[in-house]
């Protein structure tokens, strides 16, 4: 279940745990957009996105006689979020990812005990952790197909509330949707008229489609750089629903849009990002954005990439394709 009161009772089951995130004015980006916008830095939250909120949010009421630890696949933050938390409660973890994640989120995940195992690409990986999850009666948790994870996601929406009540509109990087559920769900409780809009890569596009045509079907994937925002979606997931009911609009972004948002952090506001990281902030930068007066609201939800990777990036360099992998909002 989620709704307003799953979200708050998620928030006051993580409070221990978290950060309460910095809402940052971002002066040059309200001068670009005559309007007033701040980011949301889940970048500065524990393990370098968001998702640390819906991994202790998860393990809140994990039946540890019933399960001999969980897995999870992942491109790196989900399994960093889970890995943490599950070192605080002493709860093996395992974690299956595809050959080429980030060396440094594979440092991170083991850095913190996560038993880790690679395979060509995500979608093996994701076949792979659901067999094993039933073999060796493991706890499998979806990053986004996941009540718990979603409400999780939510208390981001708490906390943006908290410091600034009269917000217009928040923008959110949508991968599986599972953050952009929660926040929209909550919003939409407290305000119906704050306008919510997601964000997503032309070459992984599955909920701009679905959001157009109001229905779930197979939509055709390229590789992208926004390795959290790219990859399969089942058509079944919890959180498409949600955001038919809650999102106001989508929006499209090209790999070069992402990597202006990379620059942009690193200059004005002295942040290092990843490309699903910046997503909503790269949005915003695009002209025409109809924003005159507004208090918008971009939330900014991963830093976790290695220094030569974000170097070759921002200075325009992707020599090879980047698989298609799935670590989703």
């Amino acid at each position: 279940m989620v709704n307003k009161d799953s979200i708050y009772s998620a928030y006051e089951t993580i409070k221990p745990f978290i950060r309460k995130t910095p809402l940052e004015f971002s002066r040059t980006l309200s001068e670009l957009t005559n309007s007033e916008i701040f980011l949301k830095l889940e970048c500065l939250q524990h393990t370098g996105s968001f998702k640390a909120r819906g991994a202790f949010n998860s393990f809140a009421d994990l039946d540890l006689e019933r399960y001999n630890g969980i897995i999870a696949p992942t491109a790196g933050n989900h399994g960093i979020g889970l890995s943490f938390a599950a070192s605080k409660f002493k709860i093996p973890v395992h974690i299956y990812l595809a050959e080429d994640a980030d060396p440094i989120k594979i440092k991170i995940l083991e850095s913190q005990n996560a038993i880790v195992k690679r395979f060509p690409d995500f979608e093996t990986a994701h076949f792979e952790a659901g067999v094993a999850a039933k073999k060796r009666k493991l706890k499998f948790i979806s990053a986004y197909n996941n009540d718990e994870m979603v409400n999780g996601g939510g208390t981001v929406a708490i906390e943006i509330l908290q410091d600034l009540k009269d917000v217009d509109i928040i923008v959110v990087p949508v991968g599986g949707g599972g953050l952009i559920a929660g926040i929209s769900k909550f919003i939409k409780s407290i305000n119906p008229d704050c306008l919510i809009w997601g964000v997503q890569t032309k070459n992984s596009p599955t909920f701009v489609r679905w959001f157009d045509m109001k229905k779930t079907f197979q939509v055709d994937l390229k590789p992208s750089i926004a390795h959290g925002l790219s990859g399969f979606v089942e058509e079944d997931t919890i959180t498409f629903p949600i955001i038919k009911n809650n999102v106001n609009r989508m929006i499209e972004l090209d790999e070069n849009h992402l990597i202006d948002g990379m620059r942009f952090m690193a200059e004005n506001h002295q942040l290092i990002v990843e490309p699903s990281g910046i997503a909503a902030v790269s949005a915003l930068m695009q002209e025409g954005m109809d924003l005159s007066g507004k208090k918008v609201v971009s939330v900014v939800t991963g830093r976790n990439i290695s220094f030569d990777e974000f170097n070759k990036l921002i200075q325009g360099i992707i020599n090879e394709p980047h698989n298609i992998k799935s670590e989703k909002k």
